[in-house]
């Protein structure tokens, strides 16, 4: 048995969900394949990724997210932090699934992989499209550029605690425990791979070295799960594309696996239109797709570093020492002057290239004020400060200066 697509999306998480949502808004033929069998689990919701997905309406509907929930944090001598949303994963995962079939994609549940015209189906069916975007996950096969490995054993765990998240950092690895508003509490410990010990027992020992309250033993089965950062795969066949931890993982002490994931669903959706509506963009586009990711993952692999460094009590500890110096020793931001540069933008839906300014603020550089370009806006001031910018914009011109002044003064890495 055959199917045609227009487009298959193997992998129904969040990256393979809006994907398969985009292009089936789009009027694309999609195939969304996922095996609909994911366990479940906590992960945390980073705002912007909440605002982004409650402005498309894909939240309507959803009940479970908890938060914003009140963070603690026994790291690095600090002691308290913000709050932040918590989701429950493969509700989430349902949920983006069933927006995408709500547009027009047709489910097919099984687990694949890619081949040459479309994907080959675990029972032996084939699929064929001409555009197949892998959105397996850690499922996909591993580039060779990753930190030291890392397990994530999960699972809830029977105590009476208040709602609220806590982080905390033992000799063997780290926790993130939620306690949420209904009484459940889920528990996750970042491990070296290479522990001793079943799951179970590694969790356990994990809880009781980190919160003790949590000593009694996790209430059903553990989810183990790979979790170690991963560089970019290459980006070669332009008739494959990979979105979320199938292209990199980000660093989960980054809190940006789930923003990277779907973020990476719309820039390869400006791929796919590009390569639609322009042919010879395949260059373009391969540069977009490799700089974005290489940016994005060496820059949450920093932050992660740059944490787990910032622990001094179990620096020689062999979890800790093996990770200290991954991806590199580069600074998260490295100081620089304001400067304009050549990049490739998402304009319209389609990529375009254009100019960025880059500050100390924002070193990846930004495209827009607003609807106002940003590189005009600095050589403007350049030329005549913001009187400059009163000729050119009259009202608009005092708080086009105060952004400009916002990212171009000093940015203190401790602020990073």
């Amino acid at each position: 048995m055959t199917r045609h697509a227009d487009l298959i999306v193997l992998g129904g998480g969040p990256a393979g969900a809006v994907s398969a949502w985009l292009a089936a808004r789009e009027g694309l033929g999609v195939l969304l394949v996922d095996p609909d069998r994911q366990r479940p689990r906590i992960e945390g919701l980073s705002p912007r990724l909440h605002r982004w997905l409650a402005q498309q309406g894909l939240l309507r509907g959803f009940a479970h997210t908890h938060g914003p929930l009140r963070r603690q944090v026994d790291w690095a001598g600090i002691s308290d932090s913000n709050a932040e949303h918590v989701v429950l994963r493969g509700a989430l995962d349902a949920h983006l699934r069933q927006a995408a079939v709500a547009a027009g994609a047709v489910p097919v549940v099984a687990s694949g992989r890619p081949e040459a015209g479309g994907a080959v189906l675990s029972d032996g069916r084939r699929l064929h499209a001409p555009l197949v975007i892998d959105a397996r996950g850690r499922n996909a096969p591993a580039t060779a550029g990753r930190a030291p490995a890392t397990v994530a054993l999960s699972g809830w765990v029977r105590a009476a605690l208040p709602p609220g998240i806590r982080l905390t950092a033992f000799a063997r690895g780290w926790l993130w425990r939620v306690a949420l508003p209904d009484g459940r509490v889920w528990a996750q410990a970042m491990l070296d791979a290479a522990g001793e010990g079943d799951p179970q027992a590694r969790l356990l020992a994990a809880l009781v070295e980190a919160e003790p309250a949590l000593c009694a033993a996790p209430a059903g089965p553990v989810l183990a799960r790979e979790a170690a950062p991963r560089l970019p795969a290459p980006v070669a066949d332009l008739a494959l594309l990979r979105v979320g931890d199938a292209f990199a993982a980000m660093d989960p002490l980054s809190g940006h696996g789930q923003f990277w994931a779907v973020s990476s669903a719309l820039a390869v959706a400006a791929v796919r239109r590009t390569l639609a509506a322009r042919p010879g963009s395949g260059p373009l586009c391969r540069r977009f797709l490799i700089r974005r990711a290489w940016e994005s993952s060496l820059h949450q692999m920093r932050v992660g570093r740059d944490f787990l460094r910032a622990e001094t009590r179990f620096r020689d500890a062999p979890f800790w020492s093996a990770r200290r110096d991954f991806p590199d020793d580069h600074p998260l931001i490295a100081p620089t002057a304001p400067r304009i540069e050549p990049a490739i933008l998402v304009e319209d839906g389609l990529l375009a290239e254009r100019e960025l300014l880059c500050t100390p603020r924002s070193p990846g550089g930004i495209g827009w004020f607003g609807a106002i370009p940003a590189p005009e806006v600095w050589r403007l001031w350049q030329r005549g400060g913001e009187a400059a910018l009163q000729a050119r914009w009259g009202g608009a011109a005092p708080a086009l200066a105060r952004k400009l002044l916002s990212e171009i003064a000093p940015w203190p890495a401790s602020a990073a």
